[in-house]
């Protein structure tokens, strides 16, 4: 199923928002679910560090990395992506002034702020242009910017209001916002900041703009089957 014939079924079923404003480069879209409802979509898994009580990621504790040291990496379906800086949280409850995990959050998540353990703004890269990227948003507020790249090329720019028109940090909202690109353009980056604490996100996903080898083997068969059909045709008129 394509991206389009995929929203189209979400917007029919009532699960997306209507599409927001954006630059022409991307289109967004705003679903009141924890995870992608995109289909084909692959989701980042943040891990569980199992840290206790009010307590943040290891790898998050103030001092223990520098600014512009790797917070997470690693490889999913063939795509390779690394967050620079941005701090892992795994609370049950609201760190006061800090940070709040994203209703429908589970695990460790990704809290960006000015407070020396959140270290944002956090920066997200990968080594394939991608035609789709998605992920929970909590507590949304105005000072919240995602920002998208193709290589240098900025392509949108959002902040809390994308997802809630009142962006106030309200702790029991949380909306999944996605973006997909359009024409040309494909997605190499993605930026997430904010100006006060904090920027809480989870459930990242994303599609790659290069076909997995799967399609290209479908891609191949179909081709395949149609030369049969022809030649099957070309015998009959004999």
């Amino acid at each position: 199923m394509t991206l389009r014939k995929a929203s189209s079924l979400l917007l029919a079923c009532g699960l997306l928002a209507p599409v927001l404003s954006a630059q022409a480069a991307l289109t967004s879209s705003v679903t009141n679910t924890a995870y992608s409802q995109v289909a084909g979509a692959n989701t980042i898994n943040f891990g569980n560090t199992d840290a206790p009580g009010n307590s943040e990621n290891s790898k998050a504790v103030a001092g223990s990395a520098a600014p512009g040291d790797t917070l997470l990496q690693g490889t999913l379906a063939g795509v390779g992506y690394q967050y620079i800086d941005g701090a892992l949280f795994n609370n049950t409850n609201v760190i006061s002034g800090t940070a709040a995990r994203p209703v429908g959050a589970t695990g460790n998540y990704l809290s960006v702020g000015t407070s020396s353990h959140q270290k944002g703004p956090s920066t997200l890269t990968f080594s394939t242009g991608l035609s789709y990227f998605g992920f929970l948003w909590g507590s949304p507020d105005t000072y919240n910017t995602v920002t998208f790249w193709n290589g240098t090329t900025q392509l949108a720019s959002f902040n809390g209001t994308a997802v809630k028109a009142n962006a106030n940090g309200d702790q029991t909202f949380a909306r999944y916002f996605g973006v997909t690109a359009n024409g040309g353009d494909v997605i190499t980056k993605v930026v997430f900041s904010a100006s006060n604490n904090a920027f809480e996100t989870d459930n990242h996903a994303f599609i790659s703009a290069v076909p997995e080898p799967e399609t290209y083997a479908m891609l191949l068969a179909g081709l395949g089957l149609m030369g049969v059909v022809a030649r099957r045709k070309r015998q009959l008129r004999r």
